[in-house]
């Protein structure tokens, strides 16, 4: 079976996301050891990590998450409730809490 092809907007969520994972690359390649890594990974002592996350991977990160959820979500009590992006990140935190060993499908089936 043939795989289906980005349209023009999935196209640019993914080029943005890639752009922002590039940039942080970059951030970290000038570090020679662990030691700077850990450095230019700290927000305190490197204000660019900061910025380089919270101004060009989430918002990426978040437009594509936003992008492919289904706009409701099936729950015991209401029937249905809105999805977001947020609840793919409560999910996964679930999923990391859970033991291991338990697939992530469960947590995620629904979003």
């Amino acid at each position: 079976p043939a795989e289906p092809k980005a349209g023009p907007g999935e196209l640019s969520l993914l080029v943005a996301v890639s752009s922002a994972v590039d940039k942080v690359i970059a951030h970290f390649s000038t570090a020679r050891n662990l030691v700077q890594k850990a450095q230019l990974g700290d927000s305190r002592l490197n204000p660019d990590v900061g910025y380089l996350l919270l101004h060009t991977l989430c918002p990426a990160l978040y437009a594509l998450v936003e992008d492919g959820l289904k706009p409701f979500q099936k729950d015991v009590i209401t029937g249905q409730r809105r999805n977001s992006p947020w609840s793919v990140v409560e999910a996964s935190v679930k999923t990391a809490r859970s033991a291991l060993g338990r697939p992530a499908q469960p947590h995620l089936a629904g979003i």
